[in-house]
């Protein structure tokens, strides 16, 4: 993380545009005030500050790195993180899938469940954790081949649901859009926990 943006963010120009000065920047981190100025200038044109009469200001580019790295951070020292998002209704393809014993023997064996027959699908709030979460460890739930086709893996992630076990399940291949992700569970989620479409839920991992 550059040395700037991290002193712009202690003296809070992600609120409000900061009146601090390229020779004060280049004092406060220890180099020269052109060195400062250039830095600051090649942060300006990747778009990570915006200079005004009012002075400078951290945009909402570099505040996602921050709040991406700051999640990293978090979950390595605390060990779990959390994903938020509402319901939405899905395209009806889980039920399908978890009924199919090729992957039902596999989440019971090595998630300690048997998966209620469908999932919940979740739009996220914020897609780079749902890029954090790619980043963890995930338990593969292997694909495997009928008479008629082959079916793909699964990545599943563990997790907890309002204290209720559960996982992410992600297919190698999915029909669901980038800030899409799909839960599983031994119950039905919508009835078990009084949800419907709309509703904001908390997953923590």
């Amino acid at each position: 993380m550059d040395e700037i943006l991290l002193l712009l963010l202690k003296i809070g120009a992600h609120r409000k545009p900061a009146k601090i000065t390229t020779l004060e920047l280049g004092a406060e981190i220890g180099i020269s005030q052109q060195s400062a100025s250039r830095r600051l200038g090649q942060l300006e044109e990747e778009g990570y500050v915006k200079r005004t009469n009012e002075g400078i200001g951290i945009t909402k580019k570099a505040q996602e790195i921050f709040a991406a790295e700051y999640a990293i951070l978090k979950a390595a020292i605390e060990e779990k993180f959390e994903i938020s998002g509402k319901i939405i209704t899905g395209l009806g393809e889980g039920r399908y899938y978890m009924e199919l014993d090729g992957y039902r023997s596999q989440i019971k064996e090595k998630l300690g469940f048997a998966p209620y027959p469908g999932t919940l699908n979740i739009e996220v709030d914020e897609k780079w954790k749902k890029d954090q979460l790619m980043g963890l460890e995930p338990i593969l739930i292997k694909g495997f081949s009928s008479k008629d086709r082959t079916y793909g893996d699964i990545y599943a992630y563990p997790g907890k649901l309002e204290n209720e076990r559960c996982a992410v399940v992600v297919p190698l291949r999915s029909s669901h859009g980038q800030n899409v992700l799909e839960i599983i569970s031994e119950f039905d989620i919508r009835k078990k926990l009084n949800k419907k479409d709309g509703d904001k839920i908390v997953v923590i991992f």
